[in-house]
C-alpha cells in the first residue's frame, strides 16, 4: 500500500504540521466543543431514554475514532437530538426506557447501524447519497428542527405534566415558574449573544450562568429538576446481552433508520463545509468513520452518535481539526456535575 493510498484511508495524515499558532486556535476550539458537548450530551441521553452519564460517553471514544478516519475535518461529532429521538421512539414498548435491558438494545442499534454504515462505505455506496437532493435535505433538516422543538417545548415551558392533561383541565398549577423563568430567560440571553457577537459561543456563559443562578437559589433544594451528580471516568468495556431473534428482528427497520437519518445529517452540513473550502467531499470515507464510530460508540455502552446539522463551535472559533475530543477528556474529569 503506497502512501497516497494510506492517506485516502487515514485521512488525519493529512493534518498539517503543529505549529504554535495552529495549536493555540486548536486549543480554543477545543476547548470551547469539549465544554459544549457535556451538557449536549447529556441531554440527548435523556432523548434517548439512556442513562445521563452515556451521553458524554458517545462523546469520548467513538469521537476520537471519527474524527481521526472521517474526512470532514470541522464538524461536531456526538450524538444528535434527532438520531437520540429516533432511538427513544423505536425502542419504545421494548424495554422500560433507562432499564438494563433498554441499554442493551440501545448498544446493539449503535453496533448494527454502524456495521451497515462501515460495510456501505467500504462497498463504495456513498453515491447515494447524491440523489438526495437539496431541496430534501433542507426539507429534512428543517422539519427535524421543528421535532426537536416541540419535543422541547414542555421543558422549556416547565411544564410539570403532559399536553393533555394540560388542555384537559388548564390551570397554572401545571407550570414550573421558575423552570419557565430558566428556560425563556436562557433563549433571551442566546439570542442577544447570537445578535451582539456571532461567533461568541454564549451557549456556554449561559449553561454556566444557569448553573450558578440555580445553585444560588436552591433550585434543587426546592424541588426543581436538575442533573445531578454523574460518574467521572472514562466508560468502561460494554458487552451487551444476546437479544432473542424477536427482538433482532424488530431492530432491522431502526438500525436502517438510524443508518440513513444519522448520514444525512453528516450530508447536510458536510457538503456545505467541503463547497466552502473548494474540497471534494468523500462520503465513502465518512461512511466509514461514522460507522466504526458507532461500534465504538455501543461497546462504551452509549448511544448511536453522529455528525451534528451544522459545523459546531470549531468553524467559528476558525480550527483546522476537530480538537474537541482531544479536549473533553480533561474538561469531562475537571466539571464539577461529573464528580
Amino acid at each position: 500500500m503506497n502512501l497516497h493510498t494510506l492517506r485516502q484511508w487515514l485521512p488525519f495524515l493529512n493534518w498539517p504540521r503543529p505549529a504554535p499558532t495552529l495549536l493555540k486556535r486548536e486549543f480554543v476550539a477545543g476547548m470551547t466543543v469539549g465544554l459544549m458537548l457535556v451538557p449536549q450530551g447529556v441531554a440527548y441521553a435523556a432523548l434517548a431514554g439512556m442513562p445521563l452519564v452515556t451521553g458524554i460517553y458517545a462523546s469520548l471514544i467513538p469521537a476520537v475514532v471519527a474524527v481521526l478516519l472521517g474526512s470532514s475535518t470541522r464538524l461536531g461529532v456526538g450524538p444528535t437530538a434527532l438520531t437520540s429521538l429516533l432511538i427513544g421512539a423505536s425502542l419504545i414498548g421494548m424495554a422500560e426506557p433507562g432499564s438494563a435491558h433498554w441499554v442493551s438494545l440501545a448498544v446493539w442499534l449503535a453496533i448494527l447501524s454502524g456495521l451497515l454504515q462501515a460495510a456501505l462505505g467500504l462497498a463504495r455506496f456513498g453515491w447515494l447519497v447524491s440523489l438526495v437532493t437539496s431541496p430534501v435535505l433542507t426539507g429534512f433538516t428543517q422539519a427535524a428542527a421543528l421535532l426537536i422543538l416541540l419535543s422541547q417545548l414542555p421543558a422549556l415551558l416547565g411544564l410539570r405534566t403532559g399536553w393533555h392533561a394540560l388542555f384537559s383541565n388548564p390551570s397554572v398549577h401545571h407550570f414550573d415558574f421558575t423552570a419557565l423563568a430558566f428556560g425563556i430567560g436562557s433563549v433571551v440571553a442566546l439570542a442577544l449573544a447570537k445578535k451582539i457577537r456571532p461567533t461568541f459561543p454564549g451557549a456556554i456563559v449561559v449553561i454556566t450562568g444557569a448553573g450558578l443562578i440555580s445553585w444560588l437559589i436552591g433550585f434543587a433544594d426546592h424541588g426543581g429538576d436538575v442533573i445531578g451528580h454523574l460518574p467521572a471516568g472514562f466508560p468502561s468495556f460494554y458487552l451487551p446481552e444476546w437479544l432473542s431473534w424477536d427482538e433482532f428482528g424488530a431492530l432491522i427497520m431502526p438500525v436502517m433508520m438510524v443508518a440513513l437519518v444519522s448520514f444525512l445529517e453528516t450530508a447536510s452540513s458536510a457538503k456545505i463545509e467541503h463547497q466552502r473550502d473548494g474540497t471534494l467531499w468523500n462520503e465513502n470515507q465518512d461512511l466509514i468513520a461514522q460507522g466504526l464510530a458507532k461500534i465504538s460508540s455501543g461497546f462504551s455502552g452509549a448511544l448511536p452518535r453522529a455528525h451534528p446539522f451544522r459545523a459546531r463551535p470549531s468553524t467559528c472559533t476558525r480550527a483546522q481539526r476537530p480538537a474537541g475530543p482531544i479536549c473533553l477528556p480533561p474538561v469531562w474529569f475537571s466539571s464539577p456535575c461529573c464528580g
